[in-house]
């Protein structure tokens, strides 16, 4: 369990003293020497998620200049150092080691589940704060945890809400009444988790369960496995980037059977044979601070999928430095759950000069983001709304949304 505290916890004697036998770890700053604080970003920047990868840092960007703007993190600016991990594990593990070279206190990222689950190990050796703005895997609800602090975080929700909220659409007489489904998942660790999830969740009868390459050229032998059995439907797990390949496929076969798609991947312009197609998507209303982040990144509007968590995840890490007091991964592990469980005086985008006042006056923050009011549990993970949507007459309708009571009640309505 990752300890909670209050702000009077951390500027007690107690809480310098704890803080103060940090010194030596990895990331750290001590003191008040205007050093600059180091943050790290490590996203696709090339590959099939270079958007949604550059859209990130882009977010990211925005939030140190916000940041900087207002007068930095206890006064010290803050510098960010920008890895492309080309959604590749292997590449992650060696941008990461460039990043604790640098001295890192934190960094937002990694994008893909299969990177976070990497990483997440060394981040708590190395005591260096993580925060995804998109890698939702179940098993990194306990990831990155040593000396009883947890070092992972992420802006986005467990995959376990999204296998809960996809089994509903598939077994539902509103929707898809489905008798038998088969799964067919991206290849990785996001993909494998969450078919396994989802066929956990499900009360219809799973046929046949397929994995494919995004990158393959061909595939027509993954849809025959697919459809083998003739399922009543089809739970396609996969990214925005990585589904266009085998969709256009299956768009050119005569297999036909309603779809739910995982989060993210209806946008721009829909194909005809998405008609009666299903998404279990994060909701779509947008916070104050959403509308506010897309006004500062016009230039790049609309903004790819997990943008603004991004923008989160980065401020998010800056702001319980700030309350803490102190520069440190620790500090910052410690600290940001407090700042972000849903109680104390709203602070938003672009405000972190209001971080600092609320700060100096000893009261307690509650940041309320661009991607959700993102209330962290004590696994530092959101318990967001999710929408049922479907194309109907080839626009996105939406047409219920699962609230967080729903997630709590594990699933029953």
């Amino acid at each position: 369990m990752t300890p909670r505290y209050d702000r009077r916890t951390f500027l007690s004697a107690g809480g310098a003293a704890m803080l103060g036998s940090l010194s030596g770890c990895v990331g750290s700053f001590q003191g008040d020497s205007g050093e600059p604080v180091r943050f790290g970003a490590m996203l696709p920047l090339s590959g099939s998620l270079e958007q949604v990868g550059t859209h990130g840092k882009r977010a990211v960007e925005q939030a140190v200049e916000d940041i900087n703007q207002a007068g930095g993190i206890l006064g010290r600016p803050v510098e960010l150092t920008a890895v492309d991990t080309e959604g590749s594990v292997e590449v992650a593990a060696e941008g990461y080691q460039s990043l604790v070279d640098a001295g890192v206190v934190g960094f937002v990222g990694g994008l893909v589940s299969d990177v976070s689950l990497a990483l997440a190990p060394k981040t708590a050796k190395d005591s260096i704060m993580e925060i995804s703005p998109a890698s939702t895997n179940p098993r990194l609800s306990d990831a990155g945890r040593a000396d009883g602090r947890k070092y992972f975080g992420r802006t986005v929700p467990s995959d376990s809400l999204q296998a809960t909220a996809m089994a509903k659409i598939l077994d539902s007489p509103q929707y898809v009444d489905a008798e038998t489904v088969s799964i067919l998942t991206v290849t990785g660790a996001f993909g494998s988790d969450l078919g396994t999830a989802l066929q956990e969740s499900l009360d219809a009868e799973v046929v046949t369960q397929v994995s494919y390459d995004p990158e393959a050229g061909d595939f027509s032998g993954v849809l025959d496995e697919v459809f083998a059995d003739e399922p009543d439907a089809v739970g396609f797990v996969s990214v925005p980037g990585q589904e266009k390949g085998i969709l256009e496929a299956y768009g050119n076969t005569d297999y036909d059977a309603p779809w739910v798609f995982s989060a993210g991947m209806f946008s721009g312009d829909l194909p005809a044979y998405y008609e009666g197609f299903y998404s279990a998507s994060l909701s779509s209303v947008r916070t104050d601070g959403y509308f506010d982040l897309t006004q500062r990144l016009s230039d790049i509007a609309p903004l790819a999928p997990y943008a603004a968590n991004a923008y989160d995840a980065l401020f998010l890490m800056a702001a319980a430095a700030e309350y803490a007091g102190e520069v440190s991964g620790p500090a910052i592990a410690d600290a940001v759950q407090t700042i972000s469980s849903g109680t104390g005086h709203t602070v938003s985008v672009g405000e972190f000069d209001r971080v600092r006042t609320l700060v100096d006056a000893g009261r307690e923050l509650n940041y309320q983001g661009a991607s959700s009011g993102v209330d962290l549990t004590e696994s530092l993970e959101p318990l967001s709304s999710y929408l049922v949507e479907r194309v109907t007459d080839g626009e996105v309708t939406q047409v219920e949304l699962l609230q967080r009571r729903f997630f709590e009640s594990g699933g029953s309505q």
